[in-house]
């Protein structure tokens, strides 16, 4: 598996104007449009926002990053099966991808596709399995977003997913999940207020996990359902000293 500068590919398409998928999301997200936004910002590249029932305006199609190409989710999906041939080029960024009926609905597509993965298992996955295309390793757009360091702040932020992904019993007192109280592409001012005022935070919520970590609080991630936490803190978390990967809430 090769990796490949997103900032460097997505250059050829400077000053251009291009359509973009935004699937519906959480709070959390919304780390992802706004770095993804700061990108294309660089690049001079001009996003039209289409969906399912729109028509196409541009020839070359980008899909957000994040993980909603997955089983557990179908907005992606949906949207490519029933767009297959009508864009000369499609770029997925870096997303996390599995299951076979995404295998199926990427082969079906007869535009130039790229696809990039946020993290190595993904990306062995599909190397594997594709027809077609041309698929790359880099890191989660979240991480274009740049946040001034804050004060340490006090205590520690228990901030857990309460959706089909979280596999904790029960969740711990006082819990707050940050994500879900939001959509993914509100301001992050208040994502960013409540995450400052903690030393730690303790999540199985990437983004919550990513935010926190750029803010240069003490992060300790934990596993969600299937392998996205852990393979994203393996490709790009672990080289931040702030953030660790705790496998049982019960030993933080």
């Amino acid at each position: 598996m090769k990796e490949f500068d997103l900032k460097k590919y997505l250059s050829k398409y400077k000053n251009t104007n291009i359509d973009f998928f935004r699937f519906p999301g959480n709070y959390g997200d919304s780390l992802i449009w706004h770095g993804t936004k700061k990108l294309l910002s660089l690049l001079n590249i001009s996003e039209r926002y289409v969906n399912i029932s729109l028509p196409k305006y541009n020839d070359v199609l980008f899909i957000d990053g994040g993980g909603n190409f997955v089983d557990y989710y179908s907005d992606v999906r949906e949207f490519l099966i029933k767009k297959p041939a009508l864009y000369n080029e499609i770029v997925i960024l870096p997303h996390t991808i599995f299951g076979e009926k995404q295998i199926k609905v990427l082969n079906n597509i007869s535009s130039n596709l790229t696809i990039f993965c946020r993290e190595k298992v993904s990306a062995k996955f599909l190397e594997g399995k594709l027809t077609h295309g041309k698929v790359y390793l880099w890191h989660d757009c979240a991480f274009y977003n740049k946040f001034s360091l804050v004060p340490s702040g006090e205590g520690i932020l228990n901030a857990f997913r309460s959706d089909k992904e979280s596999i904790l019993r029960a969740l711990p007192e006082s819990n707050i999940d940050l994500s879900y109280n939001g959509y993914a592409t509100k301001s992050l001012d208040k994502l960013i207020n409540i995450l400052q005022k903690y030393e730690q935070v303790n999540t199985d919520r990437l983004h919550i996990a990513i935010g926190a970590m750029l803010l240069g609080k003490q992060v300790r991630l934990f596993p969600n359902s299937y392998y996205k936490n852990k393979a994203i803190f393996d490709y790009s978390l672990k080289r931040f000293s702030n953030v660790s990967f705790v496998e049982n809430f019960d030993n933080q």
